[in-house]
């Protein structure tokens, strides 16, 4: 993914020289101060064609909507990692390691698979997950022992700051997905769906199978299995050999279904995904983007369902960022 063209100067915009928004990612267009998607660059969420979205935006700018994107690129640059910030490739956060990756760098070893004879396990992790895995032995160690930890989410990107360390992309599986299906669709590689409620997951297959013509959907399941028909559905996925499965369940549930039932099988590449398939199936909304573009998304999430989520976001956040400090104390 190329980095942003220099920004126009300033003393050009003032002279009505260069646009105050205008390209970074597009060479074709009048270089600007600001990009459209600036904030999503900043963020570490540069996922879409950027190129394109800015010439989308910049053939229909208004007044009303550049002032929308200065104040979403002020908030993310006060949300940017410091200048002295480095790009650790494994920091330690809280609880558990977590791989410090590009969008390319995670893609790329996702579909490299373990060697040998068993599955290759990568959680998502955000500060809910290592809040629980700060106290939760199992989920500690499954954490401990999975091949690769992706950062998920801004608290993860604000506490890796920090502590000195600027996480180079936001890796959540919301906006991976799209990624994941179109290299899984080009590799030839089927995708398992288990987890949510059931219809989610069928429901979220639908729309997976209309945006990615021609990805093999093999099995979809609910999240909600008792022992016998978890063994009898690792079985099947196990004799489907080289497959992405995506597990849905949330902390620690999925991370402890995935490391018993499918650290067996061989070729398999297994992603524990949380609320994923509620949001890609359209049962839950997600935050629009110019809120993801300020950091929002926990707030949106938080209005949407605050009986369940406040205990989450509100104490939650705020024992990480206290776990954070302790941290960065000692």
């Amino acid at each position: 993914m190329k980095p942003p063209l220099p920004r126009a100067l300033l003393r050009d915009v003032l002279r009505g020289r260069a646009p105050l928004v205008g390209a970074r990612f597009n060479e074709a267009l009048p270089r600007g101060y600001l990009s459209p998607v600036e904030a999503r660059w900043l963020l570490g969420v540069p996922y879409g064609d950027l190129s394109a979205d800015e010439a989308r935006y910049l053939a229909g700018r208004t007044p009303a909507r550049d002032f929308g994107v200065m104040l979403r690129a002020s908030v993310a640059r006060a949300l940017a990692p410091p200048s002295g910030a480095e790009p650790r490739v494994r920091p330690w956060i809280v609880s558990a390691h977590v791989n410090n990756l590009t969008i390319d760098q995670a893609v790329e070893q996702i579909f490299t698979p373990a060697e040998g004879s068993r599955a290759k396990l990568v959680p998502f992790v955000h500060p809910h997950a290592l809040n629980l895995a700060a106290r939760d032995e199992a989920l500690s160690k499954a954490l401990a022992e999975a091949d690769l930890v992706l950062p998920d989410g801004i608290g993860i990107r604000l506490g890796a700051a920090m502590l000195g360390v600027a996480m180079r992309h936001n890796l959540n599986g919301t906006d991976l997905l799209p990624v994941l299906c179109k290299e899984a669709r080009a590799r030839g590689w089927p995708m398992v769906l288990v987890g949510s409620a059931p219809g989610v997951a069928d429901a979220c297959a639908e729309k997976l199978r209309e945006a990615h013509p021609g990805l093999a959907l093999p099995i979809v399941s609910h999240g909600f299995l008792p022992e016998a028909e978890s063994r009898a559905l690792a079985g099947a996925i196990s004799r489907l050999g080289r497959c992405l499965v995506l597990v849905g369940m949330g902390s620690p549930l999925q991370e402890l279904w995935a490391r018993e039932y499918l650290s067996g099988a061989a070729h398999t590449v297994v992603l524990t995904v949380g609320g994923l398939f509620d949001f890609y199936s359209g049962r839950m909304p997600r935050a629009p983007l110019a809120w993801r573009e300020m950091g929002l998304e926990w707030l949106y999430r938080l209005l949407q369902e605050p009986r369940r989520m406040a205990r989450r976001y509100l104490f939650g956040n705020l024992l990480f960022m206290l776990r954070i400090l302790l941290q960065k104390r000692r």
